[in-house]
């Protein structure tokens, strides 16, 4: 299956721009069932990859951070390979392996340059550290001693406070409530039994993706794709996760009644969220909500809440809002930091300009919005790892593989009266989850 879409090449570090048309996303199965992505870009020599797993922190089961964890293992050792040696390889191939994890994926990226002598070698190595992986108990008791370090700082952050407790709160016992690396006590819990047994059962074939955006041919993809996947067990994909419930749902309370936690920390500054559960990745309002969320708080000092917050009011040096859709229902929040005697007042003024912007909003300032993301769309897409990531999400979230050329389409042909009736579809100002650290007075 192939799609044209526009990308701008950006060619090493040079600021000159070229326009390249009708790169095509192509995408087909291994023979052991793995999704492939694949994007031919000719213009640089070289090629970047991303090896994803449905192993994000959802799949902990009662053990929160057990994915971020087993994550964070790989590309410490294998049955031949120490860490030092893992690290010294990649380096001397001039290739570069990294990793990251949320709460949906896990995902393991290799850049190398093309030439036969680098590009095959650093494969080798990047299949073997996958693949083989070996997890020491020496480095195992290391990383959880800094990992829990790390958990025990973040306790002392009222930032980090509120983010996890703004999941926790609005997710409840949902799979997506835990924070992405748990907490000092489940860390402290797990041992390697456990990291092993999680890797065997998400890190394979079926349960995988693979995408790539450089400079080889298809048929070279396609050989690449199956070495990397030779190896690996065939497995089966997990279960599907379940829908989070609305906080009403939730808790069985009254319809309309909004939920407040304030947590206290002594802090001169007091931590702001608001927001509720919103739309999964694909949904069909998705451009309407977040065309919408781009006026009301997701453009900087263009959007309706820098102004009223901070421009008029002055009680804060940043506001923002946005959507998390993710595989099920990911959340709005709109987010701020303000002295603890004016928390009360920025809270008050965020809701009565979310109020007021889903009962209207001025026209021209929508089309001005437009104008801007349709404009900017180009730049989503100036390098190979844009691209990479962005062919990674419609493989991973089953979008479709025009998703590139549509979603501008989709903003230029949505109205106003469109963009509201979703928001009032999705979005209930009487609802929301709002979580304050601080002292807020």
């Amino acid at each position: 299956m192939k799609k044209s879409i526009y990308v701008i090449a950006f060619v090493f570090g040079l600021t000159s721009w070229s326009l390249q048309a009708s790169v095509d996303i192509q995408t087909w199965t291994t023979s052991k069932g793995t999704k492939v992505l694949f994007v031919e870009a000719p213009e640089l020599p070289m090629i970047d990859i991303e090896l994803k797993f449905d192993a994000g922190s959802a799949r902990d089961n009662r053990q929160p951070g057990l994915a971020s964890f087993t994550a964070n293992m790989i590309g410490t050792q294998t049955a031949q390979l120490t860490e030092q040696a893992i690290a010294d390889g990649f380096n001397d191939l001039g290739a570069q392996f990294g990793g990251d994890v949320n709460r949906d994926a896990a995902s393991f990226s290799l850049r190398s340059l093309t030439r036969a002598d680098l590009l095959n070698p650093a494969l080798d190595l990047f299949e073997q550290v996958i693949n083989q992986a070996a997890f020491s108990e020496t480095i195992f008791q290391r990383d959880r001693q800094r990992l829990i370090q790390g958990l025990q700082q973040a306790e002392e952050q009222p930032a980090r406070v509120a983010q996890r407790a703004f999941w926790q709160g609005l997710y409840g016992e949902h799979a997506y409530a835990h924070p992405v690396s748990g907490t000092v006590e489940s860390v402290d819990s797990l041992n390697i039994k456990d990291l092993e047994a999680f890797k065997q059962r998400y890190y394979v074939a079926q349960n995988a993706q693979i995408a790539m955006v450089g400079a080889i041919t298809r048929q070279q993809a396609e050989k690449l794709a199956e070495q990397l996947t030779a190896a690996m067990p065939k497995g089966e994909k997990p279960a599907a996760l379940a829908q989070p419930k609305p906080l009403t749902q939730a808790k069985n309370e009254a319809k309309n009644e909004p939920k407040t936690e304030v947590i206290d920390f002594q802090a001169a500054q007091t931590q702001y969220f608001a927001g509720q559960l919103a739309v999964e990745r694909g949904h069909p309002d998705y451009y309407a909500l977040f065309l919408g969320n781009h006026l009301l708080g997701g453009s900087g000092f263009a959007s309706l809440l820098v102004e009223e917050v901070r421009e008029k009011r002055g009680l804060v040096y940043s506001v923002y809002s946005y959507f998390a859709p993710m595989r099920v229902a990911g959340p709005w929040i709109v987010g701020l930091s303000t002295a603890n005697s004016q928390a009360m007042q920025a809270d008050e003024v965020v809701k009565q300009t979310l109020q007021g912007f889903m009962k209207d909003f001025d026209e021209q300032k929508l089309a001005d919005i437009k104008s801007n993301l349709i404009g900017g769309w180009p730049l989503r897409m100036d390098s190979n790892s844009k691209i990479l990531g962005y062919i990674s999400m419609i493989g991973f979230y089953d979008l479709p593989l025009d998703y590139l050329d549509a979603f501008p389409r989709q903003i230029e042909q949505l109205s106003k009266a469109e963009v509201l009736a979703a928001w009032q579809r999705h979005i209930n100002p009487d609802q929301l989850f709002t979580l304050m650290v601080g002292q807020p007075e």
